[in-house]
């Protein structure tokens, strides 16, 4: 069993802004939602937090920690996907720039049919190094991975085999079952979804 939260809302979320492995800060909304993500996760038995370095994440993860009397442990292997030229871009201005770009894209960098720069990180490297990160500490007690939108996304695939998109800070658990795991919504009013490939529904949780 483990948890994972993304990080609470930035500006740059609220502008439907792509921000990739750019260091955004959280806003005051950002950050009432980590402290009720805190609320929620107490009495869990959460004994670690593992917290990707940008700081959105990091100031996500110390706001919980407050809640759970934990210190963060910082590990880069849960940093943001880095989406190259597309990074600063909202996703309206990436649809544009993918048909001025197109001899530009990399179809290696992504699996979805969703083509990104040759100087943007390939999703599956991401999925592979999130992936290895939450087996590396996840038999090492009751852990909460706090991340971003992709990389969450890397998680649900690994372990229930979908890509779910998350909203900021939205807490849940994984946990096996026979053979499989599912993941579990811990805030009925802020739960993730399948991921939809429409700006309405993805953006705003990458």
């Amino acid at each position: 069993m483990f948890f994972v939260l993304r990080h609470g809302q930035t500006d740059w979320n609220l502008e439907a802004r792509l921000q990739g492995s750019t260091d955004i800060a959280l806003n005051d909304t950002g950050r009432q939602q980590a402290r009720h993500a805190g609320e929620v996760l107490t009495g869990h038995g959460i004994d670690r937090i593992i917290v990707s370095p940008l700081s959105r994440a990091m100031e996500t993860a110390q706001l919980v920690g407050k809640a759970l009397n934990l210190a963060p442990e910082i590990d880069p292997r849960l940093t943001e996907r880095n989406f190259g030229q597309f990074e600063g871009m909202t996703i309206d201005e990436v649809h544009v720039h993918r048909e001025e770009m197109r001899e530009h894209m990399n179809p290696e960098a992504d699996i979805d049919g969703k083509h990104y720069p040759w100087n943007a990180e390939r999703l599956p490297d991401v999925i592979d190094r999130v992936f290895t990160c939450v087996e590396d500490y996840r038999k090492t007690g009751t852990c909460l991975f706090v991340c971003h939108g992709i990389p969450f996304r890397a998680i649900s695939r690994k372990y229930i085999d979908e890509m779910w998109s998350s909203p900021n800070a939205a807490p849940v658990r994984f946990e096996q079952v026979n053979e499989g795991w599912r993941m579990v919504a811990l805030d009925p009013d802020n739960a993730p979804i399948p991921q939809v490939y429409n700006a309405q529904t993805t953006m705003g949780r990458i």
